[in-house]
Protein backbone atom coordinates (compact mmCIF):
# COMPACT_ATOMS: atom_id res chain seq x y z
CA UNK A 1 0.00 0.00 0.00
CA UNK A 2 1.43 3.37 -1.01
CA UNK A 3 1.64 6.16 1.55
CA UNK A 4 1.18 9.72 0.41
CA UNK A 5 3.58 12.29 1.76
CA UNK A 6 2.04 15.48 3.12
CA UNK A 7 2.06 18.37 0.67
CA UNK A 8 4.24 20.46 2.99
CA UNK A 9 6.98 17.83 2.99
CA UNK A 10 6.86 17.53 -0.80
CA UNK A 11 7.16 21.30 -1.16
CA UNK A 12 10.08 21.39 1.26
CA UNK A 13 11.86 18.63 -0.65
CA UNK A 14 11.27 20.37 -3.97
CA UNK A 15 12.55 23.67 -2.58
CA UNK A 16 15.70 22.09 -1.17
CA UNK A 17 16.40 20.38 -4.49
CA UNK A 18 15.99 23.65 -6.39
CA UNK A 19 18.27 25.47 -3.97
CA UNK A 20 20.90 22.75 -4.26
CA UNK A 21 20.76 22.93 -8.05
CA UNK A 22 21.11 26.71 -7.97
CA UNK A 23 24.14 26.68 -5.68
CA UNK A 24 27.39 27.29 -7.58
CA UNK A 25 29.76 24.34 -7.67
CA UNK A 26 33.39 25.17 -7.01
CA UNK A 27 35.63 23.60 -9.63
CA UNK A 28 38.77 21.77 -8.54
CA UNK A 29 41.40 23.64 -10.53
CA UNK A 30 44.41 21.99 -8.89
CA UNK A 31 45.13 19.36 -11.58
CA UNK A 32 45.23 22.04 -14.27
CA UNK A 33 47.19 24.43 -12.09
CA UNK A 34 49.84 21.78 -11.48
CA UNK A 35 50.05 21.17 -15.22
CA UNK A 36 51.07 24.77 -15.97
CA UNK A 37 54.57 25.33 -17.32
CA UNK A 38 56.29 28.75 -17.52
CA UNK A 39 57.48 27.83 -21.00
CA UNK A 40 53.84 28.29 -22.05
CA UNK A 41 52.76 31.60 -20.47
CA UNK A 42 49.61 31.80 -22.58
CA UNK A 43 48.25 28.77 -20.69
CA UNK A 44 48.36 30.79 -17.45
CA UNK A 45 46.47 33.65 -19.09
CA UNK A 46 43.79 31.41 -20.60
CA UNK A 47 43.23 29.49 -17.36
CA UNK A 48 43.04 32.82 -15.54
CA UNK A 49 40.24 33.92 -17.86
CA UNK A 50 38.38 30.67 -17.28
CA UNK A 51 38.70 30.89 -13.49
CA UNK A 52 37.72 34.57 -13.44
CA UNK A 53 34.62 33.78 -15.46
CA UNK A 54 33.58 30.96 -13.11
CA UNK A 55 34.65 32.70 -9.88
CA UNK A 56 32.14 32.57 -7.04
CA UNK A 57 34.46 33.54 -4.19
CA UNK A 58 37.21 36.04 -3.38
CA UNK A 59 39.67 33.14 -3.36
CA UNK A 60 38.82 32.22 -6.94
CA UNK A 61 39.18 35.81 -8.10
CA UNK A 62 42.53 36.07 -6.32
CA UNK A 63 43.65 32.88 -8.06
CA UNK A 64 42.68 34.36 -11.43
CA UNK A 65 44.61 37.54 -10.60
CA UNK A 66 47.70 35.53 -9.74
CA UNK A 67 47.52 33.62 -13.02
CA UNK A 68 47.23 36.84 -15.01
CA UNK A 69 50.14 38.25 -13.04
CA UNK A 70 52.34 35.22 -13.65
CA UNK A 71 51.57 35.31 -17.38
CA UNK A 72 52.41 39.02 -17.53
CA UNK A 73 55.63 38.61 -15.59
CA UNK A 74 56.86 35.59 -17.54
CA UNK A 75 56.14 37.18 -20.92
CA UNK A 76 56.23 40.89 -20.13
CA UNK A 77 56.60 41.99 -23.74
CA UNK A 78 54.06 39.57 -25.14
CA UNK A 79 51.38 39.41 -22.44
CA UNK A 80 52.20 42.25 -20.04
CA UNK A 81 49.60 44.64 -21.46
CA UNK A 82 46.92 41.97 -21.75
CA UNK A 83 47.59 40.81 -18.19
CA UNK A 84 47.26 44.38 -16.91
CA UNK A 85 43.92 44.78 -18.71
CA UNK A 86 42.66 41.50 -17.26
CA UNK A 87 43.79 42.56 -13.79
CA UNK A 88 42.01 45.90 -14.23
CA UNK A 89 38.75 44.03 -14.80
CA UNK A 90 39.24 42.28 -11.44
CA UNK A 91 40.51 45.32 -9.55
CA UNK A 92 38.90 46.00 -6.15
CA UNK A 93 38.35 49.70 -6.87
CA UNK A 94 38.22 52.19 -9.74
CA UNK A 95 41.53 53.83 -8.92
CA UNK A 96 43.43 50.54 -8.98
CA UNK A 97 41.69 49.67 -12.25
CA UNK A 98 42.78 53.01 -13.74
CA UNK A 99 46.38 52.44 -12.69
CA UNK A 100 46.39 48.99 -14.26
CA UNK A 101 44.94 50.35 -17.50
CA UNK A 102 47.74 52.90 -17.44
CA UNK A 103 50.25 50.08 -17.00
CA UNK A 104 48.72 48.35 -20.03
CA UNK A 105 49.12 51.52 -22.06
CA UNK A 106 52.76 51.80 -21.00
CA UNK A 107 53.65 48.40 -22.48
CA UNK A 108 55.18 49.01 -25.89
CA UNK A 109 53.86 45.85 -27.57
CA UNK A 110 56.53 46.12 -30.27
CA UNK A 111 58.24 42.82 -29.46
CA UNK A 112 57.25 39.44 -28.11
CA UNK A 113 54.27 37.28 -28.92
CA UNK A 114 51.70 40.06 -29.20
CA UNK A 115 53.76 41.51 -32.02
CA UNK A 116 53.85 44.86 -33.77
CA UNK A 117 50.71 46.96 -33.59
CA UNK A 118 49.81 49.09 -36.62
CA UNK A 119 48.50 52.58 -36.03
CA UNK A 120 44.74 52.96 -35.78
CA UNK A 121 42.43 55.89 -35.03
CA UNK A 122 42.39 56.60 -31.31
CA UNK A 123 39.41 55.45 -29.24
CA UNK A 124 38.38 56.42 -25.74
CA UNK A 125 39.10 54.19 -22.76
CA UNK A 126 35.45 53.22 -22.32
CA UNK A 127 35.30 51.81 -25.84
CA UNK A 128 38.64 50.01 -25.50
CA UNK A 129 37.59 48.37 -22.24
CA UNK A 130 34.22 47.43 -23.74
CA UNK A 131 35.89 45.60 -26.62
CA UNK A 132 38.26 43.87 -24.20
CA UNK A 133 35.34 42.69 -22.07
CA UNK A 134 33.47 41.45 -25.15
CA UNK A 135 36.51 39.55 -26.41
CA UNK A 136 37.27 38.13 -22.97
CA UNK A 137 33.67 37.01 -22.56
CA UNK A 138 33.76 35.31 -25.95
CA UNK A 139 36.92 33.39 -25.03
CA UNK A 140 35.16 32.01 -21.95
CA UNK A 141 31.95 31.07 -23.74
CA UNK A 142 29.87 34.20 -23.08
CA UNK A 143 29.08 35.75 -26.45
CA UNK A 144 26.33 38.25 -25.59
CA UNK A 145 28.58 41.33 -25.35
CA UNK A 146 30.44 40.42 -28.52
CA UNK A 147 27.20 39.93 -30.41
CA UNK A 148 25.95 43.33 -29.26
CA UNK A 149 29.24 44.85 -30.38
CA UNK A 150 29.06 43.20 -33.80
CA UNK A 151 25.42 44.21 -34.28
CA UNK A 152 26.16 47.85 -33.49
CA UNK A 153 27.17 49.76 -36.67
CA UNK A 154 29.78 51.81 -34.80
CA UNK A 155 31.20 48.73 -33.11
CA UNK A 156 31.34 46.86 -36.39
CA UNK A 157 33.15 49.73 -38.12
CA UNK A 158 35.65 49.84 -35.27
CA UNK A 159 36.44 46.13 -35.55
CA UNK A 160 36.65 46.33 -39.35
CA UNK A 161 39.65 48.64 -38.90
CA UNK A 162 41.39 45.60 -37.42
CA UNK A 163 40.13 43.20 -40.06
CA UNK A 164 43.59 42.09 -41.20
CA UNK A 165 44.72 41.48 -37.61
CA UNK A 166 41.99 38.94 -36.86
CA UNK A 167 42.38 35.52 -38.52
CA UNK A 168 39.66 35.59 -41.16
CA UNK A 169 38.72 39.14 -40.22
CA UNK A 170 35.47 40.28 -38.68
CA UNK A 171 33.62 37.62 -40.66
CA UNK A 172 35.59 34.96 -38.74
CA UNK A 173 34.76 36.63 -35.43
CA UNK A 174 31.06 36.84 -36.31
CA UNK A 175 30.89 33.21 -37.37
CA UNK A 176 32.77 31.96 -34.31
CA UNK A 177 30.60 33.99 -31.94
CA UNK A 178 27.49 32.30 -33.33
CA UNK A 179 29.02 28.84 -33.30
CA UNK A 180 30.39 29.19 -29.77
CA UNK A 181 27.25 30.46 -28.05
CA UNK A 182 27.06 29.05 -24.50
CA UNK A 183 30.26 27.04 -24.91
CA UNK A 184 33.94 27.84 -24.60
CA UNK A 185 35.34 28.19 -28.13
CA UNK A 186 38.23 26.01 -29.21
CA UNK A 187 40.70 28.73 -30.15
CA UNK A 188 44.29 28.21 -31.20
CA UNK A 189 47.03 30.20 -29.49
CA UNK A 190 47.50 32.28 -32.64
CA UNK A 191 43.78 33.16 -32.63
CA UNK A 192 43.90 34.19 -28.97
CA UNK A 193 47.00 36.29 -29.63
CA UNK A 194 45.29 37.98 -32.57
CA UNK A 195 42.39 39.02 -30.33
CA UNK A 196 44.81 40.26 -27.68
CA UNK A 197 46.58 42.35 -30.34
CA UNK A 198 43.30 44.13 -31.03
CA UNK A 199 42.58 44.69 -27.32
CA UNK A 200 46.04 46.06 -26.60
CA UNK A 201 46.11 48.02 -29.84
CA UNK A 202 42.87 49.83 -29.02
CA UNK A 203 44.31 50.98 -25.72
CA UNK A 204 47.66 51.91 -27.24
CA UNK A 205 46.37 53.42 -30.48
CA UNK A 206 48.74 56.21 -31.52
CA UNK A 207 50.32 56.39 -28.04
CA UNK A 208 47.20 57.38 -26.07
CA UNK A 209 47.40 60.19 -23.59
CA UNK A 210 46.97 59.73 -19.84
CA UNK A 211 43.59 61.47 -20.08
CA UNK A 212 42.25 58.74 -22.37
CA UNK A 213 43.26 56.14 -19.79
CA UNK A 214 41.54 58.13 -17.05
CA UNK A 215 38.25 58.77 -18.85
CA UNK A 216 36.48 56.22 -16.66
CA UNK A 217 37.55 57.98 -13.47
CA UNK A 218 36.81 61.63 -14.18
CA UNK A 219 39.52 64.20 -13.58
CA UNK A 220 41.12 62.64 -10.52
CA UNK A 221 44.90 62.76 -11.05
CA UNK A 222 46.67 59.44 -11.47
CA UNK A 223 49.55 58.71 -9.12
CA UNK A 224 52.89 58.46 -10.88
CA UNK A 225 53.75 54.93 -11.98
CA UNK A 226 57.53 54.47 -12.14
CA UNK A 227 58.59 52.06 -14.88
CA UNK A 228 60.52 49.96 -12.37
CA UNK A 229 57.26 49.29 -10.47
CA UNK A 230 55.34 47.82 -13.41
CA UNK A 231 56.34 44.22 -12.64
CA UNK A 232 55.19 44.69 -9.05
CA UNK A 233 51.82 46.03 -10.19
CA UNK A 234 51.31 43.07 -12.50
CA UNK A 235 52.31 40.54 -9.82
CA UNK A 236 52.97 41.63 -6.27
CA UNK A 237 55.72 39.55 -4.75
CA UNK A 238 58.09 36.86 -5.96
CA UNK A 239 57.45 35.10 -9.26
CA UNK A 240 56.52 31.53 -8.30
CA UNK A 241 55.31 29.87 -11.51
CA UNK A 242 54.79 26.28 -10.36
CA UNK A 243 51.83 24.92 -8.40
CA UNK A 244 52.57 22.00 -6.10
CA UNK A 245 50.41 20.60 -3.29
CA UNK A 246 48.17 23.64 -3.19
CA UNK A 247 50.91 26.28 -3.08
CA UNK A 248 53.01 28.29 -5.52
CA UNK A 249 56.72 27.43 -5.67
CA UNK A 250 59.78 28.56 -7.61
CA UNK A 251 60.88 25.19 -9.02
CA UNK A 252 58.94 22.12 -10.19
CA UNK A 253 60.65 19.82 -7.70
CA UNK A 254 59.61 21.69 -4.55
Amino acid sequence: MMHRLPLGILLALATSMLLAAAMPVEVDWEPRLEGLDPRRPMAYFELGEEIADAATSPESRELARRLFGIAGRIDREGLGASAALALAALAPDRRTAARLRAVAAMQDGRRGSVGALPERPRVDATTAIGVSEAFGGFRTGRTSKLRVLLEDPEGLRLLERWDETLPGGVAWLTERSRRSARSRPDLSESEVLAMLRVEVGLLQAQAPTWSSVLDLDGDEPLLEIPVENIDEMILDGELLPYRRNGRWVATPGE
